[in-house]
């Protein structure tokens, strides 16, 4: 029946950069990831000490 293409869902506001566009879930996904992969250097390996 004349589905045609449907228009984006909208994603929330988003900061515009001289060379980045991000939308707000993509900001928290970055800070998620760069805080998972501090805390995956900074804490120690369990079972390190014996």
């Amino acid at each position: 029946m004349g589905q045609g293409l449907q228009p984006p869902i909208p994603a929330g506001g988003a900061w515009e950069f001289s060379w980045l566009n991000l939308s707000s879930p993509d900001i928290i996904v970055v800070v998620l990831m760069v805080v998972i992969f501090i805390l995956a250097i900074a804490l120690p390996f369990p079972g390190g000490k014996e």
